[in-house]
């Protein structure tokens, strides 16, 4: 049986130095093209400039055609910009040419270039304190799509990353086309300068750095990180680290922490510095371990950390109760709730003593994570607001995005739309200004699940792509689970049963397999009222 499939261009744009990654964006589209065309009803053909036959002229002019008939463009930058398409021309490289010939392309409404994603590779901090005039310019670009918050981007810090980015966006890519909208986009221009004042010491580079990432100008914040960390300071390292976990670069994350732990200042001394910092590093690798699924590992990580803090013979009670949290988040994914529920207490009768406004509000969100994992909506709400009501508008975003996000969840889980849903798109504008991937991930699919229960599907399903982007760059295999289990939401209540019980029975799976039972009761309860029709 003949069958009849949507060919959509993809024209894969780079300059040098980046092989290795476009060969892997080329696979990620052939195996979209033998998993999922036939279901889709789409395949996608990547173009680029090898695929150009030699002839007389600019070559970049023999390239441009090629562009303009695409639907979409997909953009690596590593740590070089490239060569000048021409003499004396406008643009300082054929990439350069080749993003903002896409950017008129888009506005206008007789082509077809649809959509853009550009992919940066995630930079060594060696090079990040000495760029060189290669990478300048690729910083100086993120920059200005970081300012204009127009374009999409993304980082990547491994293959298995980029290749989660370009599937995901594939994902989208292969919706239902409709009547094109053109977008006018225009880039703002940067300051000349660096993107980080000169002259600066260690400690006002570790708070400029924290500034700029608090402010979401996470391009200079970490470069300002990268030179903070020059002289092998604990603490912007951990810092840094946590910056680049809570941006989806695990990997890099993952590689800082263990640095931590091989550092002569923190491997062997007894004093408190030392002892927090050896304390964070190991539980921040066990909340990594817990983000890929690894729930044993992550539980041995952080029982190593919280007994690190407990045997130093020194007094570390913010590393102490950071190790405790995270230890009983953990033990709340593995189902051991009691357990858990020793951890969240014992670190808010620690903050207690210390009087603690700011560690209290996370304590009071931690238990009211546990609660709405026992199912005690009223009490986690209470629990919620306490720490809303606790810490300071402003002082913590992060804290203040879970708080508002564990909030909403539970007021949608008795019903209480009208309350959720100002608390998801406040948790959303900080999680965007923050570029945390997790809270963004979490807060989408809050978001879409009041537009299912609106019935609103359609807005619905764009709110759960947004969450898959966001898991995509995480690989959590949780929010995996969460996002296909939503989809099969909406099938349901569209009435595609066939649809919901394969949604959903592979929703099922991926909880099983991430270990997460509370997520896998709320599925089976949606099974159940599938079977039931």
């Amino acid at each position: 049986m003949a069958r009849d499939l949507s060919c959509r261009l993809v024209f894969l744009a780079s300059p040098g130095g980046l092989s290795e990654e476009r060969e892997a964006c080329r696979d990620e589209i052939d195996a979209f093209h033998r998993r999922q065309s036939l279901t889709t009803g789409v395949t996608f053909l990547a173009h680029a400039w090898e695929d150009v036959p030699g002839g007389v002229g600019r070559p970049q002019d023999l390239i441009n055609p090629l562009l303009d008939k695409s639907d979409y463009l997909l953009v690596l930058l590593g740590d070089q910009w490239g060569s000048p398409p021409s003499q004396g021309g406008t643009f300082s490289s054929g990439t350069e040419e080749e993003i903002f010939r896409t950017l008129d392309l888009l506005a206008d409404e007789g082509q077809p270039m649809r959509d853009i994603l550009v992919l940066f590779k995630t930079i060594d901090p060696a090079r990040l304190r000495d760029p060189g005039d290669k990478l300048k310019p690729v910083l100086a670009f993120r920059a200005r799509l970081e300012a204009s918050k127009q374009v999409m981007y993304e980082t990547f810090d491994s293959i298995e990353s980029l290749r989660k980015s370009v599937a995901s966006k594939l994902h989208q890519w292969a919706a239902p086309l409709e009547d094109k909208v053109p977008t006018r986009i225009d880039l703002p221009k940067m300051q000349a300068g660096p993107l980080v004042p000169s002259g600066l010491d260690p400690n006002e580079l570790l708070d400029a750095a924290r500034k700029f990432a608090t402010q979401g100008m996470l391009v200079s914040a970490e470069t300002a990180y990268s030179m903070a960390i020059a002289e092998d300071d604990p603490q912007a390292t951990l810092e840094f680290a946590k910056l680049m976990r809570r941006s989806g670069r695990v990997e890099r994350a993952l590689e800082l922490n263990e640095q931590v732990l091989r550092l002569g200042s923190t491997l062997l001394s007894v004093m408190p510095g030392a002892v927090a910092a050896r304390t964070d590093a190991m539980a921040n690798i066990g909340v990594i371990q817990r983000k890929r699924g690894k729930l044993v590992q992550s539980a041995r990580s952080l029982r190593e950390a919280v007994e690190t803090a407990d045997g130093s013979g020194v007094e570390v009670p913010d590393s102490l109760c950071y190790a405790l949290d995270n230890y009983g988040f953990t033990l709340l994914a593995l189902g051991r709730l009691a357990e858990a529920a020793l951890q969240f207490q014992r670190a808010y009768d620690v903050r207690q003593t210390m009087d603690d406004d700011s560690g209290i509000a996370q304590s009071a969100v931690n238990l009211g994570r546990l609660r709405l994992a026992q199912g005690s909506f009223a009490s986690a709400a209470t629990l919620f607001r306490e720490g809303l009501g606790k810490s300071a508008v402003g002082a913590d975003d992060h804290l203040r995005a879970n708080a508002l996000a564990g909030a909403a969840e539970a007021y949608l889980r008795v019903g209480e739309m009208d309350e959720a849903a100002p608390m998801i798109a406040e948790s959303l504008q900080l999680n965007e200004k923050l570029q945390n991937s997790d809270g963004l991930s979490i807060t989408h699919a809050l978001n879409a699940q009041v537009l299912i229960f609106q019935d609103n599907w359609d807005e619905a399903s764009i709110a759960i792509d947004k969450a898959e982007d966001e898991v995509a760059r995480t690989g959590n295999p949780s929010g995996r689970a969460v996002v296909t289990w939503l989809r099969g939401e909406i099938s349901r209540g569209r009435g595609d049963t066939a649809a919901a019980l394969d949604q959903l029975s592979e929703a099922e799976a991926l909880a099983q397999s991430a270990g997460d039972p509370a997520l896998q009761d709320r599925i089976q309860v949606s099974l159940a009222a599938v079977r039931a029709r």
